[in-house]
């Protein structure tokens, strides 16, 4: 009697509707692929890892994705893989959607363990706050007001190389926002569209109009992108409660890593 192949979920050939976590994987692997050639980058996948270098300032634009659970994953391999494939002088971030065992061996280090949220779809925004105005980003104009935004923001000196500045990100899975007061840029959001869900992401508000629901209008139009879809985001924990109020549910936690560069001579 042969014994009975259990799918254990996470198989490279797999559907990716077999999980919402697994759709949240393998679309997140996908954009930063589709961002790294934007930028005329680099980017490979194997069946437990995903890694995409579009050579950004912004660390986040450099990210890899584990494919597969860890104890699924042959990790010294993997390390080697990952810290082989990105120039020493390059930062990047791994994302893993489970805890990971110490992998400061290779260089990395730990950022954190950030909620991982998800919101059914429909429902219907609340009025937009007084004054405000949300543009969808089509051309190059309103892509500036976005990246200027964003950097500010956060904020990230020397990131307005940002591989996101480019007209070619438009063309794809991703759609970006703008909110504009008294006819100036101060929020944005965007959104990655794959495998069936809307995943929210760059969501910013100038230190000046924060606490006037700013963002979380951004947030709306962003995770509307596909109102007949969900969403899912990563939360920050400051954040997480702005997200619960819009019907976002805590499913668990991620793990990032970061490797800094080396700036070897």
């Amino acid at each position: 009697m042969s014994e009975e192949r259990l799918t254990d979920g996470w198989e490279p050939g797999l559907e990716a509707g077999d999980s919402l976590l697994r759709r949240f994987v393998l679309a997140n692997a996908e954009r930063n692929a589709f961002v790294a050639s934007c930028a005329g980058g680099r980017f490979t996948r194997w069946g437990d890892l995903a890694a995409a270098d579009p050579g950004s300032p912004i660390l986040f634009d450099n990210a890899a994705v584990l494919l597969r659970p860890p104890p699924y994953v042959d990790l010294p391999d993997m390390l080697r893989r990952l810290v082989e494939f990105y120039p020493p002088e390059r930062h990047f971030v791994l994302l893993s959607a489970w805890p990971t065992p110490d992998l400061s061996v290779a260089g990395l280090r730990l950022m954190g363990h950030p909620p991982f949220m998800f919101r059914p779809p429909g429902g219907e925004p609340p009025s937009l706050p007084v004054g405000l105005r949300i543009v969808e980003v089509t051309d190059q104009r309103a892509l500036d007001d976005f990246v200027t935004t964003l950097v500010r923001a956060y904020p990230m000196p020397g990131a307005q190389g940002t591989v996101l500045g480019g007209l070619r990100v438009l063309r794809g899975p991703i759609r970006l926002f703008v909110g504009y007061a008294g006819g100036h840029p101060v929020a944005t959001a965007g959104a990655r569209l794959g495998h069936g869900i809307v995943d929210v992401e760059w969501v910013s508000t100038l230190p000046s109009h924060r606490g006037r629901g700013i963002g979380s209008a951004l947030t709306w139009a962003a995770t509307l992108t596909d109102p007949a879809a969900p969403a899912t985001l990563i939360s920050s924990d400051e954040g997480r409660s702005v997200y619960e109020a819009m019907g976002y549910l805590p499913l668990t936690r991620l793990t990032m890593w970061h490797r800094p560069p080396e700036f070897t001579a």
